[in-house]
């Protein structure tokens, strides 16, 4: 009797498939027009890989296990020296049988077994997974795994048993009986066996439940880390088969080493050679790193020299600095095994569609599934496995065998921190390698990451290649109140000015004041002036950052461009002059470095201007940095760019010191050392909310977080996404039909996501300050394809999340002008 592992797909002949493909055509030939040509190629290759695709017919229960079998073998024969002989046969084993559940006869009714059909009703189901979990003994399992200790068992069924995230409130008498009724025949039959029994009792040997009325025991950290290399890689290899893929690694640069020989040969082409500090990385590829360096230094060249070929993630914080990173690797070093992973990365993988390669969304799903041997990502995409939700042990799992970098890890905020010190320890343990490379390193974190237990000349080897960087870049000044308009005009007839405001809401007055004095003055010079923050759509940001780094590297160009923090670690973008608002020295530092940043010239004078707050109001552990126009005027806006209240007094106290004067680069990381010293900094709200939030990883019970939830926590996700009302309705019937083309039946899920994201790039994300309430001024109604009340329809709309805004938005495309979404003066101040 054969059994099946999923339900049987429609096999489609030739003339059906050359009918869906002008249904397809007709369809989007409405919107042709609204699409850019890597847009129509992209829809292209997704048509192109419909038509040539060869179905399987319905694969058999025997064949899938079999399939994955071969899929973790493969793996092993390639990247086995990362494990011992134990972890291999273990997770070899749980390929093996992970599955056996469905060959019960309700599951096998259900998907059309025609041989296996249940006549009578059933009530419920017991999902196959705990049933493949009770179909073994531990007997059974020694005889395949001659060392298997008791634990190694509890380990094992736990990784079967919870290798898909179900409802799990069943306990063992239910399955035993479920077993009795629907199950146990058909295991001895698959098995051709007479007898096969059912150890139910193994429910009570599984380490921990995933339902609300157990009580679990948080697992030591060592046997959470050995269940999630089991798990891990048994999701792994079972999402590369169901996924239609033979091999969970796409190819591997182990052995060839080609993206360190096109780099080397890329040195050589061009004259030059390693520094210090990439020589030091080079020759300790077999070490964990934290390695501190100046900007400009090469560190992204020294990184990828110390992966030496291994598998490896290169994080980063933003977006677009992953964006810039890919783009770098892939067409300067000529390296194509390279993807991009974080939330925008399919809308890249579109815009660099060529005629007749692989689809973008193909493209995006491996980098998914994490099978490329370089892949640059931002840190959520990886990290979130110290949640330790269900479902996210592939990511431990991937990192046991690969290598992380970490790229300018003061960047990001104290949660996120934490997260990457707990998740950096973890992977240690487990045998991964990591490295942090930074142009500034606070003392703090090295204390910080000591105490919860990476050790330096331990765990990691330290490195500070700036304390002998007596170069200078920058000439500091300061003064109190609000950034001086007339010196940013008369700097800009001749310079390219650069100007870091802390809140969207201080850009947009700087930027409309300049643009009031042009109008004015008739701009008689015609000097450029652009605005660039996070209340852009996506499709504006885009082209606004295109543009200041086009605007940057044009040596002939002047003028001002007025930005937020968005800039400051994101863009490869170098000015003559900044004009800034003070911050903490962290942020201030990464400003510093978008001027001068190719030390084109040694400064004489002052390049770098910065302006500090008339007035502070003090919030508990933070500040309110007014402006001197809301002191004078004695109006308060509602809330400001928020900085820690301690971080962000040091800083100003410290940076007399280095102003009136050139500054060397060593003392930037002086300056750094300074303000966060920890002796000094123990007993702040910033040293304490690293800890706790350390304390608390520490303390996470497994299962306690959803996979959901685990995302939603590592990325603070409070934020609506909005669609300002004039662009809805300059694209009105465009997104009607975008969302006609989404809920076509016909339309297939890689080309429905091209017109997603087609969609999202006329949206933006706003900060909502409370979960129960959205912002003012937007709509609490999704956009929904007009005329359709189909509930599965609608369903997938409401995926989308997209809400209407009654607000202004501003941006001449031709000009790369406007002030973007334009809220009311009541209304909050949105943070970068």
């Amino acid at each position: 009797m054969e059994y099946y592992a999923k339900s049987a797909t429609k096999s489609l002949s030739d003339d059906e498939k050359s009918e869906i493909v002008k249904k397809i055509k007709s369809a989007i030939e409405i919107v042709e027009d609204n699409l850019t040509q890597s847009e129509k190629t992209a829809i292209d290759n997704s048509i192109d890989e419909f038509i040539n695709i060869t179905e399987k017919g319905q694969v058999t229960l025997k064949q899938h296990l079999e399939d994955i079998v071969i899929c973790a073998e493969n793996f092993f024969k390639i990247y086995g020296g990362y494990f011992t002989d134990k972890e291999k046969k273990l997770v070899v084993e749980a390929c093996r049988i992970h599955d056996i559940g469905k060959a019960n006869i309700v599951f096998q009714t259900k998907i059309g077994n025609r041989d296996l059909h249940l006549d009578e009703t059933f009530d419920y189901e017991i999902p196959h997974g705990y049933l493949s979990a009770v179909s073994i003994s531990q007997d059974e399992l020694s005889n395949m795994v001659p060392d298997c200790t008791v634990e190694d068992f509890k380990i094992f069924i736990t990784a079967v048993y919870h290798h898909h995230d179900r409802e799990d409130k069943w306990e063992s008498a239910q399955i035993k009986e479920f077993c009795k009724k629907y199950y146990i025949d058909n295991l001895a039959d698959f098995y051709k066996r007479e007898e096969k029994k059912i150890r139910a009792a193994n429910v009570n040997k599984i380490l921990f439940r995933n339902n609300e009325t157990s009580v679990n025991k948080r697992l030591d950290n060592n046997v959470w880390e050995k269940y999630a290399l089991v798990k891990g890689l048994l999701n792994k290899f079972d999402y590369t088969v169901s996924s239609g893929y033979d091999k969970a690694e796409q190819v591997s640069d182990i052995d060839n080493k080609i993206l360190v020989n096109n780099i080397y040969s890329y040195f050589k082409s061009h004259n030059m050679q390693f520094n210090s500090m990439q020589l030091y990385m080079k020759e300790n590829i077999n070490k964990n790193l934290v390695v501190v360096a100046p900007t400009g230094m090469g560190k992204t060249e020294a990184a990828l020299l110390w992966a030496d070929g291994e598998k490896c993630f290169y994080t980063l914080p933003y977006m677009v600095s992953s964006n810039a990173i890919y783009d770098r690797i892939k067409k300067t070093y000529n390296y194509g095994d390279v993807t991009l992973l974080h939330s925008g990365s399919m809308q890249h993988f579109i815009d660099e569609s060529r005629k007749g390669e692989e689809s973008a969304y193909n493209m995006y799903q491996k980098a998914k599934l994490l099978s490329f041997p370089l892949t640059v990502c931002t840190v959520d995409q990886i990290f979130k496995f110290v949640y330790k939700a269900l479902g996210t042990e592939i990511f431990a799992a991937t990192l046991k065998y690969s290598k992380v970098i970490i790229d300018e890890i003061q960047s990001y905020d104290s949660e996120i921190i934490a997260a990457i010190i707990y998740g950096l320890k973890i992977v240690s343990d487990m045998g991964g390698h990591f490295a942090i490379i930074t142009a500034t390193f606070p003392p703090v974190l090295r204390s910080l990451m000591e105490e919860y237990g990476l050790i330096e000349a331990v765990d990691y080897e330290y490195k500070d290649f700036s304390t002998v960087a007596e170069n200078v870049r920058h000439w500091l000044d300061a003064e109190y109140g609000d950034i001086n308009v007339d010196k940013v005009i008369e700097d800009a007839r001749d310079k390219k000015v650069l100007v870091i405001c802390n809140t969207i809401s201080s850009a947009q007055v700087l930027y409309q004041k300049i643009c009031d004095i042009y109008d004015f003055w008739m701009n008689e010079e015609k000097t450029e002036i652009h605005l660039l923050h996070s209340n852009f759509i996506k499709q504006h940001r885009r082209i606004l950052e295109e543009n200041i780094m086009s605007f940057s590297r044009d040596n002939s160009s002047t003028g001002i461009w007025i930005t937020t923090q968005i800039v400051e670690a994101s863009l490869d973008i170098d000015f003559d002059v900044l004009y800034t608002e003070m911050s903490t020295v962290d942020s201030l530092l990464q400003r510093l470095g978008r001027c001068n940043r190719h030390m084109r010239y040694v400064p004489i004078e002052a390049n770098v201007h910065i302006y500090i707050a008339e007035e502070i109001n003090s919030k508990g552990n933070s500040v309110e940095i007014l402006n001197g126009d809301d002191v004078k005027s004695n109006k308060k806006k509602s809330i400001s760019y928020i900085y820690d209240k301690d971080i962000y007094n040091r800083s100003v106290n410290i940076l007399k010191d280095y102003t009136g004067r050139p500054l060397a680069e060593r003392e930037k990381n002086e300056y750094i050392n300074r303000v966060y010293c920890t002796e000094e900094l123990v007993d702040t709200a910033y040293y304490q909310n690293i800890k706790k939030a350390l304390d608390n990883f520490q303390m996470i019970k497994e299962a306690e977080y959803s996979k959901q939830e685990a995302d939603r926590q590592f990325r603070n996700i409070n934020s609506v996404t909005i669609i300002p009302d004039n662009i809805y309705n300059q694209n009105i019937d465009f997104i009607d039909n975008c969302l006609k083309i989404i809920n076509d039946k016909y339309i297939k899920k890689d080309i429905r996501s091209i017109f997603t994201s087609k969609i999202s790039d006329m949206t933006l994300s706003l900060p909502t300050y409370n979960k129960y309430k959205l912002p003012e001024l937007v709509d609490e109604c999704v956009i929904w394809e007009s005329g359709n009340g189909d509930g599965k329809n609608k369903a997938r709309q409401a995926e989308l999340n997209i809400h209407r805004a009654s607000m202004d938005y501003e941006f001449d495309i031709d000009k790369c002008t406007g002030s973007g979404l334009i809220k009311k003066q009541t209304q909050a101040s949105i943070f970068m």
